[in-house]
């Protein structure tokens, strides 16, 4: 009987290392080659998607570097600022997809549906560049902010490429809630919440913390069920 138990908790235990949610990327352990350096960091919600990014209020800038895994290795990633509104609908966004020799950026105005045409945006954006590293596409840019402006509606992506240029990502919830409302300045700063929250739902106006998720549950899983195996073992 104890041998069965120690079989199951191995396994478990195991499983614990291998599991893709454990072993994800964070703030913490992505190491950008670049040598820009960030003042912030955040694992966003969604996406297993990483924002690093500096925000320069004398010049109304803000600088940021977006990390995500594109659903296949062909895909794209995108970041962007939405004007107007939370969510994607008339955003303005930086794709970045990975070609036979390079990975390339290109700025996309997202005012229709329908009509997804790379070209200027609204925003004026600079350095902007793009690496891939492991599987996953960085995104490099600096954007100028209007002033005054203490949050901005960010906005991000993944999905897959079609005849040279972005098909539409997927719908699933993850993808559908990709969206935070990021404060530049002040105690909020690198703070954030989720932009659109339904009315009603609680928030305190901060991002998740980095290292909080799937990952800590799961360990924690794994750490009672350890516990009843010693405790039936004994």
């Amino acid at each position: 009987m104890s041998s069965s138990i120690y079989i199951i908790f191995s396994l478990s235990l195991f499983s614990l290392f291998i599991h893709p949610t454990f072993s994800q990327t964070t703030c913490k352990s992505l190491k950008l080659s670049s040598n820009v350096t960030f003042e912030n960091c955040n694992d966003l919600p969604t996406l297993d998607a990483i924002l690093h990014w500096t925000y320069n209020p004398s010049k109304s800038s803000l600088s940021v570097a977006f990390t995500a895994s594109p659903p296949q290795p062909d895909g794209w990633v995108g970041w962007g600022l939405n004007p107007t509104a939370p969510g994607m609908k008339g955003a303005q966004v930086l794709v970045a997809h990975k070609g036979k020799d390079s990975v390339t950026v290109d700025t996309y105005d997202l005012r229709d549906y329908h009509d997804i045409k790379k070209g200027p945006i609204s925003y004026n954006v600079s350095s902007l560049s793009a690496e891939e590293t492991s599987g996953k596409i960085t995104v490099f840019g600096t954007w100028v902010i209007p002033k005054g402006e203490s949050t901005v509606n960010s906005v991000w992506q993944v999905g897959p490429m079609m005849k040279g240029d972005i098909a539409k990502h997927a719908m699933e919830p993850a993808n559908r809630n990709a969206m935070l409302k990021l404060s530049l300045t002040g105690a909020g700063a690198p703070g954030g919440s989720p932009a659109g929250s339904p009315s009603g739902s609680s928030t305190d106006g901060s991002a998740p913390p980095p290292g909080t998720g799937a990952g800590e549950r799961l360990v924690s899983g794994v750490l009672a069920l350890g516990a009843i195996v010693v405790s039936m073992v004994v």
